[in-house]
């Protein structure tokens, strides 16, 4: 442990707790309190109260030091949660990209346009204008349905630049070594980022490249397609942060070298920073500043790792933990979020135990003043007896004014786990959508652009024979080698019948005749750009399962007519769960957070997708229908299947040409993510909160001696008094005694100053039938009365300590048995004034009838025993 001003803080909070302001507030607070707390203490030493408070201070010191290590802690874990989970998706939302580079490189190298092209040099210096033209041309269709490349270059053996997408690009001649790497590796690609003669404008080009080969596999170039690098990177930022947001975001190559940043002047591209690897998290030193950073290497996509780079995020000490909370509840049902914070399951043990533990001390205090009241008539043993009662009312206050800082810093904290976990619920959905969007882009892209393959075209353009369906065939089943996020492609020609296949289980299809109507839409005269997608349905294409089949039509080699279409079958079942599971919520260890499942619906509440909850596509989610109807992303809270949940909502939105105001295709869906916050049933712990005290306290401060002092408490939902005359003390309801055959009025006995007393349950005499147990007993006290005539004592049980203020004896109105009948325990009343606000009337007990009363209970136990 360590010493923060004063208190004890966990060694993992040195050097951070100071920057976390809400604890420092609650340490400040309780600091001036304990300096109070010091005062009354010496006050009541020389005022002689009784009342000894050296326990009280010691308590609540004791617990101010695990309130500010639970709340710096908590804080600390929300804010490491955060940051992990930004690290983690920045680098893992871009691999998932990076796989689609190389699966494109891997095709577009085998294309045979590109082949005659490089063919048709025969070892020329220059093709003809023309035909680079065309070849040009040919990228530039490319590029219009993938427009993640910024430039697309082919190169002849010796490093000649025969062909570029980009005019401003100056290269006409590389001595790069990806291009001895790319004409000779054994691997499906060369993945380059680095410094490159290839992009002189680039300071590090991200460049996939592969050998072009010949019909024999004789390399004659070798094509490289040139990633949008920082325009990708800057829109993950984009989505990742705000203008408010303190925190940097970046990409550390294996070195720990910055390749990219959300804040260039604050955390430029070729920085070396410090990587957090082998932790959460840690304190770095960057520029002359202290930050907390953590570092997240990718989880992989397909197999694929990219090339060796992490998410890392930065973010300045002095802000780290300037996130407020609650802002997000003020829109929900109050109901529902006393519900959601009564759930012991959602927060830290040790923080759930605090108020609690300062309720116990508060107990202790209150009767500890409680008895010092009492004392002061029998007992006149103070200095002065007026400055010492307004000193226990004092000392009362301060307990409460110290609980109270307790409670509203773990209310605080509370409503900042539940505002935290909406938040999250909601970037979560987000996450989805945009990993569905970026997915189902590319399924436009892919479609569009193996509608154009030649031999597609020129081999559905004449007679179809079963050497060019062999060959169709064996096209797809290579692309859909490359492509693995595909259960099945095929073409069919122009009357819709199925021609090829790539998967050969599926083989049966051949032959079979499309009638759906996205075979109708893809055959429609539509330009290059245009593709159809069915609805999400199930279909004997994906074995009766419910897919998305993307498809784009064939036209023939001059451009004049449609001769077929191809079809992609998107493996959804897979791709869509591992979509939702790479978004949901992880704990500490990194595991998916037990209860938590995602779902990506339609408007209807009908299910494409889900995890958990033995959801199927094609339910329908019982939620209520906004959630799948919003504009934009949302979160709130649920109930469902017997439990509250924070989800999270994001519809579709698209990604770059894909769903925008160019792209006639629209699919209204959305990402749901649900966290579980609690079971829907569970209740508030602790008792009810009791009515208001009666209007008596202002009295209580008078001490002029005009007036009866009636001690007052509270038991099953009603203020009670008894003249404090008749109390000797309050005690707590401890080593109590049950004896069989007895009422339940009577509980049983105690020993208090080595006799037995017999105690007599209230709440039950009050009409409560609510079953007591000795258990229950941890928050009930027993009120010692005098029995003057049996030289005894009896105690009475109840829920909470009241005033003893003195009341004038005019306002004390005596009750006859003939009002209230013989089993009546009162004897009087306190009458209201008419300035008084509107509440019940203190009804005063007697003791003589509470006797009368345990003396039948006593004859009713000794009948029941001779009886048996």
């Amino acid at each position: 442990m360590a010493i923060y001003k004063g208190v004890e803080i966990d060694e993992s909070l040195t050097g951070l707790i100071q920057h976390i302001s809400g604890v420092e507030v609650y340490r400040e607070s309780l600091l001036h309190l304990q300096g109070v707390w010091d005062n009354l203490s010496l006050l009541g030493q020389l005022s002689g109260t009784g009342a000894d408070m050296n326990g009280t201070r010691e308590a609540f010191q004791q617990l101010t030091g695990s309130l500010l290590n639970c709340l710096g802690r908590e804080t600390l874990k929300k804010t490491v949660l955060e940051m992990k989970s930004i690290a983690q998706v920045t680098v893992d939302i871009l691999i998932r990209n990076l796989f689609e580079r190389t699966a494109d490189i891997g095709f577009l190298a085998t294309d045979a346009g590109i082949r005659s092209y490089l063919e048709g040099l025969n070892g020329e210096a220059e093709p003809s204008l023309a035909a680079r033209a065309k070849m040009e041309a040919h990228f530039h269709e490319y590029v219009r349905k993938y427009s993640v490349y910024s430039d697309i270059i082919l190169l002849a053996p010796d490093g000649r630049v025969v062909a570029k997408l980009d005019p401003a690009n100056p290269v006409t001649h590389s001595r790069d070594p990806l291009l001895a790497e790319a004409l000779t590796t054994r691997a499906s690609y060369v993945e380059t980022f680095r410094p490159s003669d290839l992009q002189v404008n680039e300071a590090a080009p991200l460049i996939y490249s592969y050998r072009v080969t010949d019909a024999k596999g004789a390399p004659i170039g070798v094509l490289c397609l040139c990633f949008r690098f920082r325009d990708e990177t800057d829109g993950i930022f984009a989505r990742l942060s705000n203008q408010e947001d303190w925190a940097v975001i970046s990409l550390l190559d294996a070195t720990g070298r910055v390749i990219a940043s959300s804040d260039g002047w604050h955390v430029p591209v070729g920085a070396q920073v410090e990587r957090v690897l082998k932790a959460d998290w840690s304190v770095v030193r960057f520029g002359g500043r202290q930050y907390l950073a953590t570092t997240r290497s990718t989880q992989g996509y397909q197999g694929y790792l990219g090339p060796g780079w992490y998410g890392h995020i930065m973010l300045p000490l002095d802000h780290a933990f300037e996130h407020t909370g609650g802002g997000s509840l003020g829109r929900l049902d109050p109901a529902v979020l006393a519900g959601v914070m009564a759930n012991s399951d959602l927060f830290n043990p040790g923080l759930q135990a605090i108020p609690a533990q300062a309720e116990q001390i508060q107990r202790v205090l209150n009767r500890s003043v409680w008895n010092g009241n009492v004392r002061h008539r029998a007992d006149d043993k103070a200095l002065n007896p007026a400055f010492s009662k307004v000193l226990l009312w004092e000392i009362s206050n301060t307990g409460l004014k110290t609980k109270d800082v307790f409670e509203r810093s773990i209310g605080n904290l509370h409503e900042t786990v539940v505002s935290a976990i909406l938040e999250n619920s909601r970037f979560l959905a987000s996450l989805t959508i945009d990993i569905m969007d970026r997915n189902l882009y590319e399924r436009a892209n892919d479609c569009r652009w193996w509608a154009l393959t030649a031999a597609f075209r020129e081999k559905l353009a004449g007679e179809m024979t079963e050497a060019h369906a062999r060959d169709i065939a064996e096209i797809l089943s290579y692309i859909n080698g490359l492509y693995t996020v595909y259960d099945n492609l095929l073409v069919f020609d122009r009357q819709g019948r199925v021609v090829a296949v790539s998967n050969p289980e599926q083989g049966g299809l051949v032959g079979q005749l499309l009638a759906e109507d996205w075979v109708r839409q893809t055959l429609a005269p539509r330009d290059s750009q245009s593709y159809a997608v069915s609805n999400f349905a199930a279909t004997p294409l994906y074995r009766n399962r419910p897919t998305y089949i993307y498809t784009a039509a064939i036209r023939s080699p001059d451009e004049h007519q449609v001769v077929g279409g191809i079809g992609i079958v998107f493996d959804s079942a897979p791709q869509f769960e591992a979509m939702l599971r790479d978004a949901l919520p992880r704990d500490e260890d990194g595991e998916i957070l037990r209860g938590s499942f995602g779902v990506i619906a339609r408007e209807d509440r009908r299910l494409i997708a889900a995890t958990g909850q033995g959801l199927a596509p094609g339910d329908e989610l019982d939620i209520p229908e906004e959630y799948f109807q919003m504009a934009e992303e949302q979160s709130g809270i649920v109930a469902y299947r017997g439990n509250y949940y924070a989800v999270g909502t994001c519809p579709s939105r698209g990604y770059r040409e894909y769903k925008s105001e160019t792209d006639a295709y629209r699919n209204n869906v959305s990402a749901l993510i649900f966290i579980p916050l609690g079971k829907c049933d569970q209740q508030q712990a602790g008792r009810a909160e009791p009515p208001p005290r009666p209007s008596l306290a202002s009295m209580a401060r008078n001490g002029d001696g005009n007036g009866i002092e009636i001690a007052t408490f509270h038991v099953a939902g009603q203020w009670l008094g008894v003249g404090s005359d008749c109390v000797v003390e309050a005690i707590e309801a401890r080593g109590i005694t049950s004896v069989p055959g007895v009422k339940r009025n009577l509980f049983g006995y105690a020993m208090f100053r080595n006799r037995v007393m017999p105690v007599i349950n209230l709440a039950v005499l009050l009409g409560s039938e609510a079953p007591l147990s000795q258990a229950s007993l941890s928050d009930k006290q027993i009120v010692v009365l005098k029995d003057t005539q049996e030289d005894n004592h009896i105690g009475l049980l109840i829920d909470q300590l009241g005033d003893i203020p003195e009341v004038p004896a005019d306002r004390i109105e005596k009750l006859t048995a003939m009002m209230g009948g013989e089993h009546q325990l009162a004897d009087s009343m306190v009458k209201k004034r008419d300035s008084e606000p509107s509440s019940q009337m203190l009804v005063l007990l007697s003791v003589e009838r509470l006797r009368a009363r345990l003396q039948a209970l006593h004859l009713q136990a000794e009948a029941l025993s001779e009886e048996a």
